[in-house]
């Protein structure tokens, strides 16, 4: 009778560990969770899917399939109001699905500091300030592959990347590199 108790009690203990586990890993899923600070975008769209977000405003022409960029930047005329804030936007696809989203900001009353930068975008994504990784003034967390970066050298930067598709075009780039040579 002992036995089959501390056995249960066992089992039950690593039920929990687990379901603790699994619940700890969805809460972090960057690819179905979206920030105001990225556009409401989201790792693994489409380029239509990316335009319907921006409107006419931006024309994201995504055609080909392999490494493609979208950039755009607002130095000498404004913003459009889709973008209103930004300075500079990257959006870089791999075989037609956006893998990276970097955007550039404009100096901005509600985000002074790095830890603005971190609030904001925390609280949108359900993610703990505690879990992120502060240091020389840049902030990055990961949640599976998907790493977030937050920096503020001359103005907020953020940028949101799946470190496998990074990763493979790495490698595809260097395999390229050594046949050059």
């Amino acid at each position: 009778m002992k036995n089959a108790f501390a056995k249960s009690a066992i089992l039950i203990l690593f039920s929990l560990v687990f379901a603790a586990a699994g619940t700890a890993q969805t809460n972090c899923d960057f690819t179905r969770k979206t920030a105001p600070l990225l556009f409401n975008l989201q790792i693994g769209k489409s380029p239509e899917q990316v335009q319907s977000v921006f409107g006419r405003n931006l024309k994201i022409k995504i055609k080909k399939n392999g490494e493609r960029t979208f950039f755009q930047n607002y130095i000498k005329k404004p913003a459009p109001e889709s973008v209103r804030g930004v300075r500079a936007l990257y959006l870089r696809f791999f075989d037609r699905r956006l893998y990276q989203i970097e955007i550039f900001y404009e100096p901005r009353f509600d985000l002074k500091t790095l830890g603005e930068v971190v609030n904001a975008l925390a609280s949108p994504l359900n993610f703990s300030v505690a879990d992120w990784q502060i240091k020389n003034n840049r902030a990055e967390t990961k949640c599976g592959e998907i790493s977030l970066v937050a920096d503020y050298v001359l103005n907020p930067r953020i940028e949101l990347t799946d470190e496998t598709i990074r990763a493979a075009i790495g490698e595809a780039r260097a395999k390229d590199k050594k046949r050059i040579f």
